[in-house]
């Protein structure tokens, strides 16, 4: 679905996370425990993916104690590409159903790895699929800092490097290029459910 949004053209998922998620455009990790608020980044991720892919919708009090259940049972603690992997092929296996996880990193400054990446964020998107996005360590000051090391959810891609994400409950927009150049990588966990 086209959506316009601080006057740029976005292709996005076809419905808003706000109607799954008791108003908040996907999860939050600020309205769970301690653990999840510093450390919950990844579950929320999770969380907001598979609600999503299975189209449920949920109070807010709902999504609060089911990010609790995601990072207890899945993802405790900081969390890597691997682990996000991992713990989503877990998360669906228990249901008998198969996911894969595609990683794609793109190092400091690698515009090849960014190419990669936003090859498959608008494939995933163009198929109505939220992508996991990881945000790694900040090398400098500068563009958007709160999101050192932060899992976030694609759901918007533009024709350039702009992409809309959920964040901690809120839509943002994000400029791919630009955090490529101030952080040690960015990667994507792209997963696909059977």
């Amino acid at each position: 679905m086209e959506r316009v949004i601080e006057n740029k053209k976005y292709m996005m998922i076809r419905d808003d996370l706000r109607d799954y998620f008791g108003g908040m455009y996907g999860g939050n990790q600020h309205i769970g425990s301690k653990g999840i608020a510093k450390f919950g980044c990844g579950s929320v991720t999770l969380h907001t993916y598979v609600a999503y892919e299975a189209r449920k919708k949920y109070s807010k009090e709902e999504v609060k104690e089911l990010q609790e259940q995601f990072f207890k049972k899945y993802l405790l603690g900081p969390t890597t590409a691997l682990r996000f992997k991992l713990a989503a092929i877990a998360y669906y296996g228990l249901r008998k159903r198969k996911a894969s996880v595609r990683i794609i990193h793109s190092l400091y400054k690698e515009s090849d790895g960014l190419k990669k990446i936003m090859v498959e964020i608008r494939r995933n998107i163009d198929r109505d699929n939220p992508v996991p996005l990881i945000i790694g360590k900040r090398t400098m000051k500068g563009y958007k800092d709160e999101l050192d090391n932060h899992w976030v959810t694609v759901t918007g891609y533009s024709d350039d490097y702009f992409v809309v994400v959920s964040n901690n409950g809120r839509m943002e927009e994000l400029d791919l290029n630009e955090l490529s150049h101030r952080r040690l990588f960015i990667a994507i966990a792209a997963i696909s459910v059977k």
